[in-house]
């Protein structure tokens, strides 16, 4: 399967999908890297430059393929980082600035590439910072959070107070 929009018949791919694979985001960008105006596309695998070539049957020279596995993680976080239209890839092999047409194009494939990275959504990745912030906390200070916090919701404040803290069970 080659990689093309609707409408762009005379326009050839270079590019050919695996099965397992999916295109995720696609946009028209630039990057002093490889010079020029590049077609990128980010698949579930790969981010994918191509340049456009050709005045009457255009093609498309495949520029570089970028593994999403060779994108640097530090502390479980993907070195992806936008600011306004550019984003900054950091790989093992090389660091890449894109610039997209505008801040909200960046912000798409910033998202799109750290959950493709991480294999995670940013409700997930909230979801897990909370969670290992309780854990933190019951650790250091021996309580049970989380019943901390459903006695105060069930008995209020007053009531939490008299009936005591809840006291973690892990020592």
């Amino acid at each position: 399967m080659t990689i093309h929009k609707e409408g762009e018949d005379t326009t050839v791919a270079t590019y050919e999908l695996q099965r397992d694979e999916v295109i995720l985001y696609e946009g028209n960008v630039t990057c002093k890297t490889y010079k020029g105006s590049l077609q990128l596309t980010l698949t579930s695998q790969k981010v994918v430059f191509e340049k456009e070539k050709g005045l009457f049957k255009k093609e498309r020279e495949l520029v570089d393929v970028i593994p999403l596995e060779s994108v640097k993680l530090y502390n479980d976080a993907a070195q992806i980082k936008q600011k306004g239209a550019d984003v900054e890839v950091q790989t093992v092999g090389k660091n890449i600035t894109i610039v997209f047409s505008g801040m909200l194009e960046a912000r798409k494939f910033t998202a799109k590439t750290v959950n493709a990275v991480t294999g995670t959504t940013l409700a997930t990745r909230g979801s897990n910072k909370i969670k290992d912030a309780f854990a933190l906390v019951d650790d250091t200070l021996g309580l049970d959070t989380r019943a901390t916090i459903q006695g105060v919701l069930e008995h209020g404040v007053k009531g939490a107070i008299l009936n005591g803290i809840g006291k973690s069970n892990t020592k």
